[in-house]
């Protein structure tokens, strides 16, 4: 999913690649006041390059990252630069705020994510000065964990890895381009950036002391926290990943959330926000609506080293998603088939009730849920029963921490047009539900997103004039203009048994000019 977050991070509209962002000046306004006027600043894709005109860059080698957290960016900025100056090394930043929350955020690729700044010294010798010059400089400083690369002793921002200073890309057969090294004989090989570090073969670790990777966390008999054991990974993003594991203690199937800290960083009136404040805000959602069956039940909140993991209830099921991919579920190409809708209508129908009636509760216990999207919704297909999963963007009702916080949060083309300014309101969940109902139908809500003039009620209006009944019509707009208790009464009293399912023909003439009126 990052890939489309970079392309359409430019434009709304067309694919850009971040070379075309419009950068602001302040990260380059810090860095004109710390170079002298021998340096000189160039821009290339989405970094600030800073050179001395004397200085002669290596084609490979150690390069220090460093990380930063958006409100640390200027002392970073101000504790780097003079040890950069006074090696000569050569060093490229992040081109301004905005891209930089980009690339720490939950949706950038997590093998290159978190890195601020990138430094080349101009030897392994000034490598190695460099970078215990760093750490001292910054020792009370944080930052992302930079998971391509090794942390630098206890420095919470310095890192390092092997790799090229300048870029030799070789082109695939796809069309993409492959960033390439030397090895020792001297033959080009991919330069390889994983989200873990990994030195080449032929390279080893100059300090071999330093603090290994961060992916440890397990005792010596394999188990998390001394009671999970983790059977696979359910997702990864940038933020951390999600687990499916067996707790040892209870012998029930469990789902383990981490968060990493400095990550989904968003400042909010001076403080700091990042993915362990929105873990520990969806932890506090999920207590207020413990009791209901709608949610998983929790089990335990904590922290292991620096990252914190919330530990829930595994529902079986299929979520609305992957539910709306199966064959036996779509409708629009068998609308000439009158089981095969009857069928569908009954299965829509049931879905509709129990996610409108789930909302009214959730509502009831104090929290609007903010992202009401198919793939954080669950059917169990056995007992029809619904899950609502991964409430890190509700909002708990009052809660002026994260009142903003929120608003911000949504998937493409389940907002409402009201919500861009300002804080959730139930009406966004009554809204989101009306899309969730339509992508069962026709799953193009991310159209609707780009081209917010797009006339989404006529395309429902093409889907009922080729056969389905008008209820699915009503309910969805109905939930559109926030009438839930409307909705549900119309989804009760419809009994899609007793419906009479009869074909729509249209002349190639009809067809047509209802498809141009769209």
């Amino acid at each position: 999913m990052y890939e489309f977050s970079y392309y359409t991070f430019c434009h709304p509209e067309y694919f850009e690649t971040l070379s075309r962002y419009r950068a602001t000046p302040v990260y380059r306004d810090i860095l004109l006041t710390l170079l002298p006027e021998s340096w000189t600043l160039t821009r290339s894709d989405i970094w600030i390059h800073a050179r001395s005109r004397s200085t002669r860059i290596e084609s490979q080698g150690f390069k220090i990252h460093i990380s930063a957290s958006i409100s640390q960016a200027e002392s970073v900025l101000q504790r780097i630069v003079p040890v950069c100056v006074n090696a000569g090394a050569s060093f490229k930043i992040v081109v301004d705020p905005t891209v930089h929350r980009f690339l720490n955020s939950k949706r950038f690729h997590r093998s290159g994510s978190g890195k601020f700044a990138t430094i080349y010294s101009p030897s392994e010798t000034s490598f190695r000065q460099m970078v215990e010059e760093l750490r001292q400089a910054t020792a009370d400083l944080e930052g992302p964990y930079i998971l391509s690369d090794r942390r630098y002793k206890d420095s919470k921002i310095v890192f390092y890895r092997y790799g090229g200073f300048e870029s030799i890309p070789d082109l695939q057969a796809d069309g993409t381009k492959q960033l390439m090294i030397r090895d020792q004989d001297g033959k080009l090989v991919p330069d390889q950036r994983q989200p873990y570090f990994d030195l080449p073969a032929w390279i080893s670790d100059p300090f071999v002391e330093s603090e290994p990777s961060a992916a440890g966390g397990a005792d010596a008999n394999g188990l998390l926290r001394d009671r999970y054991e983790v059977l696979e990974a359910l997702n990864f993003t940038n933020t951390g990943g999600v687990y499916r594991a067996v707790d040892h203690t209870s012998g029930r199937m469990v789902v383990i959330k981490e968060a990493r800290p400095h990550t989904l960083n968003w400042i909010r009136r001076d403080q700091t926000i990042d993915a362990t404040a929105a873990l520990s805000h969806e932890h506090a959602c999920l207590q207020m609506l413990q009791g209901l069956s709608c949610v998983p039940e929790v089990i335990e909140f904590y922290q292991e080293w620096e990252h914190v993991f919330l530990v829930t209830s595994f529902r079986e099921g299929l979520s609305l998603d992957r539910l709306r991919a199966r064959d036996d579920f779509i409708v629009l190409t068998s609308l000439d088939r009158p089981e095969r809708v009857k069928k569908f209508c009954v299965t829509w129908r049931h879905i509709c009730i129990r996610v409108l009636e789930t909302v009214k509760d959730i509502h009831a216990h104090g929290v609007i849920l903010g992202d009401i999207s198919p793939g954080n919704v669950v059917l169990n297909t056995e007992t029809l029963d619904l899950t609502f999963i991964d409430l890190e963007s509700a909002l708990i009702v009052n809660d002026a921490e994260f009142a903003d916080f929120n608003a911000q949060w949504f998937n493409p083309g389940f907002r409402s047009p009201s919500r861009e300014a300002g804080q959730l309101k139930p009406t966004d969940d009554y809204y989101a539900c009306g899309m969730l109902l339509y992508n069962l139908l026709c799953p193009i809500q991310t159209l609707f997103e780009l081209d917010k003039a797009h006339p989404i009620a006529r395309m429902l209006n093409y889907f009922i004039a080729s056969g389905l009944p008008t209820e699915i019509q009503v309910i969805i707009t109905t939930l559109w203009a926030g009438n839930i208790e409307e909705a549900l009464q119309v989804a009760r009293s419809w009994d899609p048994n007793e419906q009479v399912y009869v074909p729509q023909t249209m002349s190639a003439e009809d067809h047509l000019a209802l498809i141009e009126s769209l």
